[in-house]
């Protein structure tokens, strides 16, 4: 079950909560917010991010008045990614300070212009590009490129993500958001991969993305990164790619399989050949070491 689907339970008047309270207590049910409750089954084993649309969901209706969601909630409504610890309270923006204390929510003080809010669901959110400039103000340059990169291979424009920037306007962390929407690549396929290309970044490499490969049998695939001078291949392999069976469908053995049996014909046209992970992907030291032991010249190798 997603999180758009799961059915929202509202307790109204006193009789009714504590029933839910009793039902929850007895373990049927999740107290999602005050008064707003779901079936605990239904949100057994959901990821977090569909959790959080459930949280959205249950604010918004337990709201009188209509709500903006922003930020990384909106991002994840958008089935855009989140990196760090930004889901823990549904975000939402107001224009006035005095509005922006909800319970479990925080509240983000910004104007937003009407072509600037979208709908989706029936919430209200930030468009895409906006929720791109709001999730890089508000985190790291990593967690921005993580967000900007997905919105460009999702297909928003480079153009509507600059006339975004230009929207929102100046603020704090104005100069962080420019970095993130300058250097995001929409060829970035995943959020590891985008990681990876941060701490590249600070290793002195811009290597090309999802460089096409062919040998005598045909294609044999896209590396996702290449570095032309040294001729060396790049992956990033997360374990989302092994076990999730959108990316796995005949299962993970036959996804290792067929994953040996490409990097074995890429080693065959490639001098060099690198694999990594999430560890290695947010440590400029492992990685740098990795890519060094495969052949690339680094130029700012951690030692």
């Amino acid at each position: 079950m997603k999180g758009w689907e799961v059915e929202l339970i509202v307790a109204r008047g006193d009789r009714e909560q504590r029933a839910a309270a009793r039902d929850t207590d007895r373990g049927l049910l999740r107290r999602v917010r005050g008064g707003v409750y779901v079936l605990a089954g239904d949100v057994a084993g959901l990821r977090i991010e569909e959790l959080h649309l459930v949280a959205m969901r249950a604010l918004a209706s337990a709201t009188e008045r209509p709500l903006l969601f922003s930020h990384q909630s909106a991002a994840v409504a958008h089935g855009l990614p989140v990196l760090g610890p930004h889901l823990a309270r549904v975000h939402v923006t107001v224009e006035r300070a005095g509005d922006r204390y909800f319970e479990r929510a925080a509240g983000h003080v910004f104007a937003v212009r009407d072509e600037e809010v979208v709908e989706v669901g029936g919430l209200l959110l930030t468009a895409i590009g906006r929720t791109v400039v709001d999730v890089a103000g508000s985190g790291t340059f990593e967690e921005g490129v993580v967000t900007a990169d997905a919105a460009l291979a999702a297909g928003l424009s480079r153009e509507l993500l600059e006339q975004a920037v230009d929207l929102a306007g100046p603020r704090r962390a104005w100069r962080r958001i420019q970095d993130v929407v300058a250097f995001a690549d929409g060829a970035a396929q995943s959020p590891g991969e985008s990681v990876s290309r941060v701490t590249m970044r600070e290793l002195g490499l811009r290597p090309v993305l999802q460089h096409r490969m062919s040998d005598r049998r045909g294609v044999i695939g896209d590396a996702d990164f290449w570095f032309p001078e040294e001729e060396v291949a790049g992956e990033f392999d997360g374990f989302v790619k092994f076990l999730d069976p959108r990316y796995a469908p005949a299962g993970a053995g036959r996804k290792v399989y067929d994953e040996k049996i490409r990097e074995d014909r890429g080693r065959a046209v490639t001098k060099g050949w690198a694999r990594w992970g999430w560890v290695e992907a947010r440590s400029r030291r492992l990685l740098g070491a990795v890519l060094h032991r495969a052949g690339v010249r680094v130029p700012r190798l951690v030692r």
